[in-house]
């Protein structure tokens, strides 16, 4: 997470009692942190008032940082939850019927570099118990689909990129999940 740091800044955040792990690709050190998946959006309430008020709302943008109660207050923790899930939970849990992923990429592929177009949720859950994914870049996505579609009736997650949103809605193009 954060910018790419110099041997030095990294010794001082080892320090500071922090991970870092060397990037040969980009000759520097980052920091690395967990990324756990929500258990509860805390600010829902307010989420679904404005939806009930027939407005847009943006939110849960990038995971968001998780935070613990304590007493009266939160408190943020050294983490950032998973975006994909965060965006699967916040789906959820204001019962919307599509979930829509926007990536790099116009469709899913398997390791090997097969493209996924329209599939079953009990046929991705196939893919990912086979190891099919990169347990970082793909596997997120197409996971949190999977519970997103499993999660309730009628439900539909796709998965493409911005570029093709419009024809993804429609069910043309992208990974679609049912």
């Amino acid at each position: 997470i954060g910018r790419y740091m110099t041997k030095e800044e990294a010794e001082n955040e080892k320090k500071k009692g922090n991970y870092v792990e060397y990037e040969e690709d980009q000759d520097g050190y980052r920091r690395i942190i967990a990324s756990p998946k929500p258990i509860d959006i805390y600010e829902i309430d307010a989420i679904e008032a404005l939806l009930d008020a027939g407005q847009i709302v943006i939110a849960a943008g990038g995971g968001g940082i998780p935070v613990m109660e304590q007493g009266t207050t939160l408190k943020g923790a050294s983490a950032v939850i998973e975006k994909d899930y965060t965006a699967a939970k916040l789906a959820d849990m204001v019962d919307a019927s599509h979930l829509m992923i926007l990536t790099s990429k116009e469709q899913m592929e398997t390791a090997d570099g097969q493209a996924i177009g329209k599939i079953s949720v009990s046929d991705a859950i196939s893919l990912i118990d086979e190891n099919h994914f990169d347990a970082i870049t793909t596997l997120p996505k197409v996971d949190a689909s999977v519970s997103f579609v499993s999660s309730g009736e009628g439900r539909t997650a796709i998965i493409t990129k911005l570029e093709n949103a419009y024809q993804g809605i429609k069910e043309r193009i992208g990974t679609i999940i049912k």
